[in-house]
């Protein structure tokens, strides 16, 4: 039977092996978008310039 999202997140918190393989993976992924970001930041204001 499949689990529910309540049990999946419960099973998480209980395992600090997940805990840690999750947060590095939102970590990864929200300083990915940061960094995305500021190169459309600066790709716009270069075409914008020149």
């Amino acid at each position: 039977m499949r689990k529910s999202i309540e049990e999946r997140l419960e099973d998480i918190r209980e395992d600090p092996q997940k805990l840690k393989r999750v947060f590095t993976a939102a970590w990864v992924v929200a300083y990915s978008m940061l960094i995305l970001g500021a190169f459309i930041i600066l790709a716009v204001i270069f075409t914008e310039r020149f």
